[in-house]
């Protein structure tokens, strides 16, 4: 998934928690989810106006005296069931845990949807099919270079099940 496709899904996200003006995400994202998600204002405002555009979410200006009117973001049924249907959707690459997944399980937590433990048990199965590919295939390579790099793959793979399970373990406390 791209990241901008990934950005659209977090945005969706954050209206989940209600309707908000451009700054209110932008602010959002900055204070609740800096450790592993930027957006610039400008990138706020570019995916809003693409999201509103694919009916994903609506917008309603808000008059304000002294001040030009602000548009108020809102979510459209349609940008509930994107949502949804990307949150409940494991990633398919190590490299994607970082940040989308995180923003996938920042969300859970943050709407209480009570999916987590769903969730990285679909990261886990992913993460370990695709560590059976890693390994299958490193065993065929006579290339040392491709060799290593398949031994890298797999070493990130390992590390990012180990990371998963740990934090099935933390939450499967809270239940």
């Amino acid at each position: 998934m791209s990241f901008k496709v990934s950005a659209e899904n977090a945005l969706l996200g954050i209206l989940m928690t209600g309707p908000k003006h451009g700054y209110e995400l932008h602010s959002y994202v900055s204070t609740k989810m800096n450790q592993f998600w930027d957006l610039s204002m400008s990138q706020v405002y570019a995916l809003l106006k693409r999201l509103e555009k694919n009916g994903v979410v609506e917008s309603q200006e808000e008059w304000q005296e002294r001040r030009p009117a602000k548009k108020i973001f809102s979510l459209t049924p349609r940008g509930k069931e994107r949502f949804l249907g990307w949150i409940s959707s494991p990633v398919e690459h190590v490299r994607d845990v970082r940040i989308e997944f995180l923003a996938k399980l920042f969300f859970v937590r943050e709407l209480h949807l009570k999916e987590e433990l769903t969730l990285i048990d679909k990261q886990i199965d992913v993460l370990q099919e695709k560590l059976r590919v890693i390994e299958n295939l490193k065993e065929k390579i006579t290339d040392e270079f491709q060799r290593v790099l398949y031994s890298f793959k797999a070493s990130q793979t390992t590390a990012a099940l180990d990371w998963l399970k740990e934090c099935k373990a933390s939450f499967s406390y809270e239940y």
